[in-house]
């Protein structure tokens, strides 16, 4: 499977610099993804502004009950890409549009992930 999902620039060079290697979402109400049926070897397409369209494979999923379950198990080092303290990261992610509550119905998910190549560099 191959899942397009949008990420903000500095998540994407994080990415592509292997310092993020675990992308964290949530099921957001309507929307068109759940995360739920990422397994291992599917491939997820992002795109940014600046890097453009680039491609990681998923690695392995896990799913948690909260940020706080997620960043105790996980550790902030390859999970976030502005910060290693957990509570700064825990209130990072909540600020994100329509996160904290899709994050108390839904759970959210650690998607570990490998970064392949972007467009442009090929």
């Amino acid at each position: 499977m191959i899942m397009k999902l949008n990420i903000n620039d500095r998540a994407a060079l994080a990415i592509k610099n292997n310092t993020k290697r675990v992308e964290i979402r949530s099921n957001k109400e309507n929307s068109e993804h759940d995360y739920s049926k990422l397994k291992e070897n599917d491939i997820i397409e992002f795109t940014s502004n600046d890097l453009g369209v680039f491609y990681v494979k998923v690695k392995e999923v896990n799913h948690y009950n909260s940020l706080e379950e997620l960043f105790t198990l996980e550790g902030t080092r390859y999970t976030t890409s502005s910060t290693n303290d957990k509570e700064e990261a825990i209130i990072n992610v909540t600020k994100l549009d329509g996160y904290q509550e899709a994050i108390k119905k839904n759970g959210v998910y650690a998607i570990h992930i490998e970064y392949l190549y972007s467009e442009n560099t090929v």
